[in-house]
């Protein structure tokens, strides 16, 4: 158990929780300008809404970071305890919506960034899923942003958006019904060989 906890980074991703709790609270206004390719010259990517990619990218990390050969024959599965550590860190930024503002959005996305994450793992390489996923929310600030956000545009809605949440749910449950299933690109090996 120790191994696993250190092998899928979950103390840093203890504290990269933290940090977006800390963030969405002292910077709640703040934003990223982001050029826009429609509309207005740029827009504001909200920071707090930003800030949820590094626990996603962390989760990502800690996953691509296993032998999965050799979990693949361990006595023990991880799989469960991977998806528990997804759902876990979603769960603690809905808890904390009792002391830190717009954590409804903050879980959302978060829940949004992992299943792209996890669903892009599966289709190809972590480094290749970290890269896309870091773009998601500049992308969706480019293309959807400005006054009002476009409906496709999750990372951008403030917590009561209905459809924003309906988006982020169904690509975090993807992503978790994908992770449970072999690698389409065989042992998810690096090509660069060092994972």
């Amino acid at each position: 158990m120790t191994w696993w906890l250190r092998v899928r980074a979950v103390p840093s991703l203890l504290v990269s929780l933290a940090v977006v709790c800390c963030a969405a609270t002292l910077a709640p206004s703040s934003e990223v300008p982001v050029p826009s390719v429609v509309g207005d010259l740029g827009t504001g990517l909200p920071f707090r809404y930003l800030v949820p990619l590094l626990p996603a990218l962390l989760v990502l990390h800690g996953r691509g970071r296993a032998d999965h050969l050799a979990e693949s024959v361990a006595a023990r599965g991880v799989r469960l305890w991977d998806a528990g550590v997804a759902v876990g860190a979603v769960g603690v930024l809905l808890l904390a919506s009792a002391i830190v503002p717009d954590s409804v959005a903050l879980a959302r996305n978060l829940a949004g960034y992992l299943g792209v994450a996890l669903t892009l793992n599966w289709l190809s390489t972590p480094r290749l899923a970290t890269a896309v996923t870091a773009f998601v929310p500049f992308a969706a600030a480019s293309l959807g942003g400005g006054g009002r956000p476009a409906w496709w545009a999750w990372p951008l809605h403030d917590g009561r958006a209905p459809l924003a949440a309906a988006c982020a749910v169904v690509l975090f449950v993807v992503g978790l019904a994908l992770s449970f299933r072999p690698p389409l690109l065989g042992d998810q090996r690096d090509p660069d060989g060092d994972g």
